[in-house]
């Protein structure tokens, strides 16, 4: 199978870019994660990046002037990159709606619940597990979905499950769900990259 070009956008620590790249590596994913992209010029997934060699772009939008400069340049990124898949792994921040129209099913997003529950603006890390475990849910887990213009609520490709336990704490459910979505997250861009 011949490899394609994924560019990722990171916020964070960019644990799943680094499942991610692990899995590419080892010839488990037919993918070369060409670019990183991140809002934030303190994300841990910028270090990683630039130890294994893959390009890293920091593009902080409060930085133009204008939206118009952001889009601009996240353009001439993508468009140089040529990627057959954008993928999200941690990133907050909205991609405009021109991008997601351009890319349309071709830009995937993980969120840390079994969505439609606990999604849209504001949802993410934490604060996503605490609301599962006060609410009383028995199960918790990850969605892969494609991205479209509002939050959280493009079709849904790929959920894996986890139990909610009694005694559990958000930080205890947040380890048992990352390592799920480390696990899904490889297999549905193996997926998707071997039927486009």
């Amino acid at each position: 199978m011949k490899t394609k070009n994924i560019v990722v956008f990171a916020s964070g620590t960019g644990s799943n870019f680094k499942a991610l790249h692990q899995a590419a590596l080892k010839k488990e994913v037919p993918a070369r994660i060409t670019a990183l992209i991140s809002d934030n010029p303190n994300a841990g997934a910028l270090d990683y990046a630039r130890d294994h060699g893959i390009r890293d772009v920091v593009l902080p939008p409060s930085s133009f002037g204008e939206a118009d400069g952001y889009l601009q340049k996240l353009q001439e990124i993508l468009d140089r990159e040529s990627p057959s898949l954008i993928v999200l792994a941690g990133y907050l921040k909205k991609i405009p709606d021109e991008i997601v129209e351009k890319y349309k099913r071709k830009i995937i997003n993980i969120h840390p619940a079994l969505l439609p529950k606990y999604g849209g603006k504001g949802w993410y890390g934490i604060k996503v597990h605490r609301a599962v475990i006060e609410n009383g849910d028995e199960e918790s887990g990850c969605t892969v979905h494609y991205v479209t213009n509002n939050y959280d609520e493009g079709p849904v490709i790929a959920q894996a499950r986890v139990p909610v336990r009694k005694d559990d704490t958000a930080e205890q459910l947040a380890e048992r769900v990352l390592k799920q979505e480390h696990l899904l997250y490889p297999k549905v861009v193996r997926f998707l990259l071997s039927h486009s």
